[in-house]
């Protein structure tokens, strides 16, 4: 992929950190990647607390979070992020049984 590498650690990061607190009693995170339409795609697992379906709508707006002690600002600046690398952000959570950023970055051309 054509990108910003520190701009994308950043995200990496992010949703790492972020998948890391959803686990306060431990659990396990899963970082996968695979080319899919060509696209690459990456994928942050965790097995923590997940979120409701009405608060997934929510993530990425500015100030919004659903952490006891966020500035819901992590998640808003690295959803821009991808956005400005012509990316996209897709998020699948279900309660008590964790959460999956998907990340979908176009692939350079061969």
């Amino acid at each position: 992929i054509e990108c910003d590498e520190n701009r994308l650690k950043q995200v990496f990061l992010n949703f790492i950190k972020n998948g890391i607190e959803a686990m306060p009693n431990g659990g396990e995170l899963h970082v996968k990647t695979m080319i899919h339409d060509n696209n690459v795609q990456i994928s942050i697992q965790d097995t923590g607390v997940g979120i409701p379906k009405e608060k997934l709508k929510q993530l990425g707006e500015p100030f919004y979070t659903t952490k006891k002690n966020g500035n819901g600002l992590g998640l808003m600046v690295s959803f821009k992020i991808i956005e400005n690398h012509n990316g996209k952000v897709f998020v699948e959570s279900e309660p008590n049984k964790g959460t999956t950023f998907n990340i979908l970055l176009p692939a350079k051309p061969a």
